[in-house]
């Protein structure tokens, strides 16, 4: 598996990831879980956002060099 494979199915979990913490959150929001978890769940899935947005930059620039 070449390098830019392994990043493209690395960026499909954690996307997959991040829309499954969002729907967590929205219902842990709906069954008034408690605001320290719901502020947990927010601070992974910001650092989720982050490491997707990291990879989506890297695959951009390899596949600029192709």
């Amino acid at each position: 598996m070449s390098s830019k494979e392994s990043l493209r199915n690395r960026l499909a979990v954690l996307m997959d990831r991040h829309r499954a913490l969002d729907k967590k959150v929205s219902d842990d929001y709906k069954n008034r879980v408690d605001d320290s978890i719901i502020q947990k769940e927010k601070f992974d899935k910001l650092h989720l956002k982050r490491e997707i947005e990291k990879l989506q930059k890297e695959l951009g620039m390899l596949d600029k060099q192709a």
